[in-house]
């Protein structure tokens, strides 16, 4: 494994440990209990995720095949403000916090691919642009049907 890519690696594991963390030290900081459990669902994911990184790094990147697929993108969050703390969010303002984040991540994983010169590194970062892509549409899907359903 090149050194570029164990750390890309190494980058994107600890940015989902962190997220993780986030998600659960604000849990007890809401009296919500929708904004509650999505917390705890977003910190089990990003576990999921980092467990999923760290197995790359150990079994190698070489032949793996990546599969990427189109993600829809309803730029809801484009839209929205949110703080910049979890502390006493609501389910709605949970939600807005988390489709930021995930942009965020986007953007990172796409300007890392600009500046990544191997070649398995910028396909890993495409593969992680593209899973970022798919959290923020779940969420935004999410905050669409609770939000703005018609009744």
């Amino acid at each position: 494994m090149t050194s570029e890519l164990d750390e890309l690696l190494n980058m994107a594991i600890y940015k989902e440990i962190v997220s993780q963390a986030l998600y659960i030290a604000a849990q007890p900081k809401t009296q919500d209990p929708g904004a509650q459990a999505l917390m705890k669902e977003l910190a089990d994911e990003e576990l999921k995720h980092s467990v999923w990184l760290k197995n790359l790094k150990d079994e190698g990147t070489e032949k793996r095949h990546w599969h990427l697929e189109k993600v829809p993108e309803l730029k809801i969050s484009e839209y929205l403000t949110t703080a910049d703390t979890l502390t006493g969010a609501g389910l709605q303002d949970t939600l807005a916090f988390a489709m930021k984040r995930e942009q965020q991540s986007v953007e990172f994983y796409s300007k890392m691919m600009s500046i990544m010169r191997d070649r398995s590194a910028k396909q890993l970062c495409q593969t992680l642009v593209s899973e970022e892509l798919k959290h923020k549409f779940r969420l935004e899907t999410l905050y669409d049907e609770i939000f703005y359903a018609e009744d």
